[in-house]
């Protein structure tokens, strides 16, 4: 059980996301989803370091989590750019107009999603599709250098868009069936505990407002025992028996 306080209305269902006493705020609740899908798809399990700032600064309600939070993860091979700005309804960098998610925003725009920038095009996805846009070729100049950017004269970048159904009916339908089977699910705890993780790491480096060097491994900040001390909490008693 978390610590005893004062009855607060705003601590009940729903508002208790946004107290440390009982949760991470955005950075867990949305944050989780998201960093899941980067590791999936980019095939990682940790990342290396951590570094985040951010500050509650248009919320006025008693709450405690940072309204606005920006961390970066290094991984091997590319860099993770984290953002929660979940007081504006521009949805998803405003890049990707025109398909709802239950209407958490409105019907034009998705509150949420991934953004991957690679070298033949960029990504934009969430949990009703994704879209691709091609990257321009570069043109040379007339030194014989390349021209990175400015596209072929005529060129015009569209889209590819791949629309989608939300999945978590067929998650459900994967678990009874491997609770039936003995199989492993395709979304196994050892996933969700290391996704979860990382959201939870990105917490800690707000609250230390250092860089952070993370050992998988041993699931500890390498040279960092403040931090490492955050990674766990003990109950109140007399429920601190573990």
């Amino acid at each position: 059980p978390a610590p005893s306080v004062p009855f607060n209305q705003n601590r009940l269902l729903r508002n208790f996301r946004w107290f440390w006493d009982y949760a991470g705020g955005w950075m867990t609740d949305f944050g989780t989803h998201r960093l899941d899908t980067v590791q999936h798809v980019m095939n990682v399990e940790a990342p290396r370091t951590v570094v985040a700032t951010g500050g509650r600064f248009t919320l006025k309600d008693g709450g405690e989590m940072p309204d606005v939070l920006q961390v970066t993860y290094e991984y091997p091979g590319f860099i993770l750019s984290y953002e929660t700005c979940n007081l504006n309804a521009h949805g998803l960098g405003g890049r990707t107009p025109g398909m709802a998610y239950y209407q958490a925003r409105d019907k034009d725009d998705r509150p949420h999603g991934e953004a991957f920038y690679g070298t033949n095009g960029a990504l934009f996805c969430d949990r009703i599709g994704f879209e691709i846009y091609p990257e321009p070729k570069a043109t040379m100049r007339r030194d014989g250098l390349q021209n990175m950017n400015a596209p072929p004269e005529g060129y015009r970048m569209e889209s590819k868009r791949v629309p989608a159904k939300d999945a978590t009916d067929l998650h459900v339908k994967n678990f009874i069936d491997c609770v039936r089977s003995r199989q492993v699910p395709a979304a196994e705890v050892e996933i969700g505990h290391r996704s979860t993780a990382v959201a939870h790491l990105g917490n800690i480096a707000y609250k230390t407002r250092r860089k952070l060097t993370w050992d998988a491994v041993k699931e500890e900040f390498a040279g960092d025992r403040e931090a490492s001390a955050l990674l766990g909490r003990k109950a109140r008693k007399p429920w601190d028996l573990i």
